[in-house]
């Protein structure tokens, strides 16, 4: 079996497809997903749907970088408030969260400031998750130094941390194993010029690995161009698979443990 370690259900639910798309993952032997928040537009949603589909949906509630606006301490207020509440069906992390420097604003000074917010944002973040004892999705994109950075001086136990979409190579990817975090891969180890990702999950291993699509994002090939789903996680898992030189069963019976063991989930 395999358990999607981060997709976005929204737009499957929105469109009235998720039953089907549900259907066919389980069809491919994906038997579980993490839906992951990026706001309060979200957070209700997917609390929802894990109290709707006990056992196989479990979702996470973070602030996503590109959605770090002058709100963006209420809407971590809202989320103290969740975590606050102890109810029954929780977050299983904090996220996802982290730094965005990709697309950044032009202006020198809007730049700044937008910089400013989400260093802000993430910290208090880790700070949740510290305080909740949740482990911690990080979204890192053009900032890898600075999430390190970061994660280093708050002092969050690193055997909680996850890079999710891990996009950098196998350099960066000792640098955060050494610290005992971990790297999740998608569909882009499929991709012809993704050398240097594909590298990085070598050097990773299976140990820690934890694999997932961000679906409806980055699909792998042969659907590469396509919506992303979570059925499609068996062509990433088959890829990983070969880059470690292990059958298809083993690896999904490691990837397996190790994201539920990562998440606290039975």
């Amino acid at each position: 079996m395999l358990i999607d370690s981060h997709c976005h259900l929204h737009s499957f639910l929105s469109s009235n497809r998720l039953p089907s798309v549900l259907s066919l993952a389980e069809q491919e032997g994906v038997w579980r997903f993490i839906t992951v928040g990026t706001s309060t537009e979200d957070w209700e949603t997917y609390r929802k749907l894990a109290s709707d589909y006990p056992g196989r949906i479990y979702f996470t509630a973070g602030l996503h970088p590109g959605h770090v606006e002058e709100d963006w301490e209420s809407q971590l207020d809202a989320l103290e408030g969740i975590l606050q509440k102890g109810d029954a069906v929780r977050p299983v992390a904090i996220g996802e969260t982290g730094l965005d420097y990709f697309r950044l604003p032009a202006d020198p000074e809007a730049r700044a400031q937008t910089i400013i917010r989400q260093k802000a944002s993430f910290l208090r973040q880790i700070g949740i998750a510290n305080a909740y004892g949740l482990p911690l999705v990080v979204h890192s994109r053009a900032a890898f130094d600075d999430c390190i950075r970061l994660i280093d001086q708050s002092g969050f136990p690193w055997n909680s941390v996850v890079f999710h979409c891990f996009g950098e190579g196998p350099d960066a990817m000792k640098r955060l194993n050494l610290r005992g975090g971990r790297g999740s891969f998608t569909g882009v180890i499929t991709y012809g010029k993704a050398s240097e990702v594909r590298d990085a999950l070598v050097e990773q291993g299976v140990d820690r690995l934890m694999l997932e699509t961000d679906a409806p994002y980055l699909a792998p090939t042969p659907h590469r161009g396509k919506e992303n789903e979570p059925a499609f996680l068996i062509h990433t898992a088959d890829a990983a698979a070969q880059l470690l030189h292990m059958t298809p069963d083993n690896l999904r019976k490691q990837v397996w443990e190790n994201t539920c063991k990562f998440f606290n989930i039975v």
